[in-house]
């Protein structure tokens, strides 16, 4: 292959602004580290805080069987966040649709179960406990917000909005399996407007994030 040589300018303009690089984890070391921060962050709630006072007279699976299910899940729509921060290794839009909406289905599920399995059992006429249940919510949230964060900035995402969403669905999921064990109420009507509702404010703040970083990106190009 033959061609012309590099102008001497253009030369030391590309070796000035070369350095090198560490390269990026495998993804499931980078997946593993999120593991790490929930079972972290999963001993920490349960250590430093008061579980839901009905927790003994639940069954396993809609106890501590749905707060596993739904950090898995959680974990899993991290991953993808990961996997689709990496260039060449983009989900289909299809594919990002059904992570999500499995994610949400997952949430509904487990409040639908635990409403059932409760008899809609639980404490009642707490002023502002729906604001306290989302703002919890929302806390529990960001550790595994700035672990992905760290994770996605090593990466080069081509699509951060879809990073961002994916993100903070399987943040918020995460999150709301711990609330799950502290949350005293079973009201479907509370879990789906106040828990879910962490979850979107979640999902729309990644989105958000991404779609700021995308404008900053072009603007700086």
């Amino acid at each position: 292959m033959t061609g012309h040589p590099l102008p001497e300018a253009l030369r030391k303009a590309v070796e000035a602004d070369s350095r090198p690089v560490r390269a990026l984890p495998a993804l499931w070391r980078r997946i593993l580290a999120i593991v790490i921060a929930a079972v972290a962050l999963l001993a920490a709630v349960v250590v430093t805080h008061t579980l839901r006072p009905d927790l003994e007279t639940l069954s396993i699976w809609l106890g501590w069987g749905a707060t596993i299910v739904e950090i898995i899940v959680g974990i899993s729509l991290i991953g993808l966040a990961l996997r689709e921060s990496v260039p060449g290794q983009a989900i289909p839009r299809p594919a990002v649709a059904i992570a999500v909406a499995t994610g949400l289905v997952v949430n509904f599920l487990v409040a639908i179960a635990t409403w059932v399995g409760t008899k809609g059992s639980g404490m009642t006429g707490m002023p502002g406990c729906g604001v306290i249940c989302m703002r919890t919510g929302i806390w529990i949230a960001i550790p595994a917000v700035l672990v992905t964060l760290i994770l996605v900035l090593r990466a080069l995402p081509l699509r951060p909005c879809v990073v961002g969403l994916l993100g903070g669905a399987g943040a918020g999921l995460m999150a709301d399996g711990i609330n799950h064990l502290l949350c005293p109420l079973s009201d479907l009507r509370h879990v789906l407007v106040w828990h879910t509702g962490a979850i979107l404010c979640l999902m729309a703040a990644g989105w958000l994030a991404g779609k700021t970083w995308e404008i900053l990106r072009s603007r700086r190009g």
